[in-house]
């Protein structure tokens, strides 16, 4: 996937736009584990969100 769209319950909207990365197809990533949802970016940076606070994800994949 590539670009990542969590709307969390109090409205806030936090976006994970795929921004690329020389060398490969490196891109953004999404998992859960443990009630957590994790985006991964290109640089293996992660960022961790408890499920219990998000109404939504979007995923649009690099390609459509």
């Amino acid at each position: 996937m590539s670009d990542i769209v969590v709307t969390m319950k109090d409205g806030t909207v936090r976006k994970f736009m795929h921004e690329g990365r020389p060398g490969g197809s490196y891109t953004k990533r999404l998992s859960f584990e443990g009630g957590v949802a994790i985006i991964t970016d290109e640089w293996y940076k992660k960022t961790c969100i408890p499920v219990e606070d998000i109404k939504e994800i979007e995923c649009t994949p690099e390609r459509s």
